[in-house]
């Protein structure tokens, strides 16, 4: 018992002092050491703006999620070309907005 209420102290300290960090350095945690919780900090942190974008272009459907899912993988794979010093919202709204337009069938 008391192992799982330590284990449940240190998720929920790992959590805050993730949501502390720049999107910068969750990246880097996210590359150097596979650290799950900062690239879940990073969909908790910008999820909602981007599934807005996808849902305002393509409704509330499972093309929407497609194209959710789709940003992310796009930030997955060019997480070490980006610039890590600001914040990855812009970026990640212009990927889901072109996501987005795929998906719709109009590429930009």
């Amino acid at each position: 018992m008391a192992v799982e209420q330590l284990d449940f102290v240190l998720r929920h300290l790992r959590q805050l002092a993730g949501e502390a960090l720049t999107d910068g350095q969750l990246l880097d945690l996210f590359l150097k050491h596979h650290d799950e919780g900062a690239f879940t900090t990073l969909l908790r942190r910008h999820g909602p703006m981007v599934l807005g974008v996808c849902r305002r272009i393509l409704g509330n459907g499972p093309d929407a999620e497609d194209a959710f899912q789709a940003t992310f993988l796009v930030l997955v794979r060019r997480a070490r070309s980006l610039d890590r010093r600001g914040s990855l919202a812009a970026w990640l709204y212009g990927v889901a907005h072109i996501a987005g337009e795929t998906a719709k069938g109009r590429c930009p």
